[in-house]
């Protein structure tokens, strides 16, 4: 009974062990190129119009509401 217990657990445990060595191929199958659309700048939006400068300002600005330090009344 022993035995057969120290068997099965073994079995149990060379069939977990080898379970991971069969890695299945993850890489795609096609060779096919990306044709989504192509990305562009933000400055090249309609709201800035390839205005950079501009762009970096409105982002400056924004991030003005976004540090806590400035948002938030000290008073001592």
């Amino acid at each position: 009974m022993i035995r057969r217990t120290a068997f099965l657990a073994g079995a149990s445990v060379l069939a977990v062990a080898l379970t991971g060595c069969g890695e299945i191929d993850q890489k795609a199958k096609t060779d096919k190129i990306y044709a989504g659309k192509k990305d562009e700048r933000a400055a090249d939006g309609a709201a800035f119009g390839g205005d950079k400068k501009k762009w970096e300002a409105k982002l400056a600005e924004r991030s003005v509401a976004q540090n806590e330090y400035a948002r938030t009344e000290t008073k001592k």
